[in-house]
């Protein structure tokens, strides 16, 4: 049990403190190179997600020593996996010097630190969506990043600090005011909350400084066409080849984090100047309050001329299928209508029945957009995107298009 004689002094430094504490405790890295394990419950009709998940957290630099999946029919109440699992899990991790326990599954607030202690204290335990902002840090750089990174965090995790404060034993087993760690949780919850508010705020500024530049683009009369895809489709070597940029491509997922934004011409067409946006990739099953808080980001494909959607067609069937599934799901929570024109992309690696049936699939979930294979590493059918992206945008002089009035894009959740 933790002796925390300050709790006796002001509020202002028990609030502090233990909002440090939790945040630490959920999000800290320990060392420069981490031993985990990867854990995935998988239940009936939905689809595997250990294999990302491990290559997530290499990419990143843990080293997966085991992955251990069960499949039961629905999970269970305490531990997610049964705790036959769990026992096999604890072997594991005590057998190879496990830091890190990573889950597949989305955990709730109870589920982490009931793990965490039948695993030992000093076990990290974080799900999928916690890993993928671990990636978001390791790929931010930009302050918008940061701050979007930063409020996902605090939201998805606000609910822990009364499992943190019982699993270290924080204010013993008074009763009262001193009793199952209410107090101290509420001092928690108030750091918490006034950290959100504090970013969305800060959010919110900059979300309204990139409606002016997007206003002012069109003012100009520059179209926006964004670039959006499941991550590591292809998009931001698109960009580079485009825009003869050089940004960050083969890092592994969620290289680009912020939008970046180049006018760019289409060759022998002195009417065909653009703005080209590169944007955040998808990934499936992200939870709610992330894509919340990335809204400033995501909110660029809701407000441009034309979309380019990209799609890796040299993915095997099943997962194919469910990356395009994702796609589809993210535009719809997103609430993007931008006409869509879709680069199935890395043809080159297919044969031509291969290919046909990747189209075929595409076609299933956007009945009413063109979909166009392409090859961005080898060039191939490059030509006929940007003639179809010619065809889709019209450059008047300049067209003032009226903002309309600002809402806060950070709703409180």
């Amino acid at each position: 049990m933790l002796n925390l004689p300050f709790f006796e002094s002001h509020n202002a430094g028990l609030n502090m403190w233990l909002w440090n504490a939790i945040y630490t405790n959920v999000f800290a890295v320990k060392s420069a190179r981490l031993r985990a394990v990867i854990v995935e419950l998988k239940l009936p009709a939905l689809p595997p997600l250990a294999e990302e998940t491990k290559t997530m957290a290499e990419n990143i630099g843990y080293e997966v020593v085991a992955t251990l999946i069960q499949k039961r029919k629905s999970v269970h109440h305490s531990y997610t996996i049964g705790p036959g699992r769990l026992d096999d899990l604890k072997k594991i991790v005590d057998d190879n010097d496990v830091d890190t326990v990573i889950f597949a599954n989305p955990l709730s607030s109870s589920h982490v630190f009931k793990l965490t202690q039948h695993l030992g204290g000093d076990i990290r335990v974080i799900d999928r969506n916690l890993l993928i902002l671990e990636v978001f840090d390791k790929r931010a750089f930009a302050s918008e990043a940061k701050l979007q990174i930063r409020l996902a965090k605090l939201k998805y995790t606000l609910s822990w600090g009364r499992e943190f404060i019982k699993l270290r034993g924080i204010m013993g087993e008074h009763l009262g005011w001193m009793g199952p760690g209410n107090y101290p949780y509420q001092e928690y919850y108030r750091a918490s909350r006034n950290q959100i508010s504090r970013i969305e705020k800060e959010l919110d500024d900059i979300y309204k400084k990139k409606m002016i530049k997007r206003d002012r683009r069109r003012e100009l009369g520059y179209p926006i066409v964004a670039l959006a895809g499941y991550t590591q489709a292809g998009k931001t070597s698109y960009f580079n080849l485009v825009t003869h940029e050089e940004k960050n491509v083969g890092l592994g997922p969620f290289t680009t984090l912020g939008n970046v934004a180049r006018r760019t011409q289409i060759p022998d067409n002195p009417a065909g100047e653009f703005i080209l946006v590169d944007s955040i990739g998808f990934i499936e099953d992200m939870d709610p309050i992330i894509l919340k808080a990335f809204h400033a980001t995501l909110g660029e494909l809701a407000t441009a001329d034309l979309m380019l959607l990209f799609v890796d067609v040299s993915d095997e069937k099943f997962s194919l299928e469910r990356k395009v599934r994702a796609c589809c799901q993210i535009l719809r929570e997103v609430d993007i209508s931008s006409p869509t024109v879709i680069c199935a992309n890395k043809m080159d690696l297919l044969s031509e029945t291969e290919l046909d049936e990747a189209l075929n699939l595409i076609h299933k979930y956007f009945l009413e957009e063109k979909i166009i294979p392409v090859s961005v590493k080898q060039e191939l059918n490059l030509d006929l995107v940007l003639t179809e992206i010619g065809s889709r945008i019209k450059r008047p002089q300049a067209y003032h298009q009226p903002t309309p009035n600002h809402q806060s894009a950070y709703a409180k959740t």
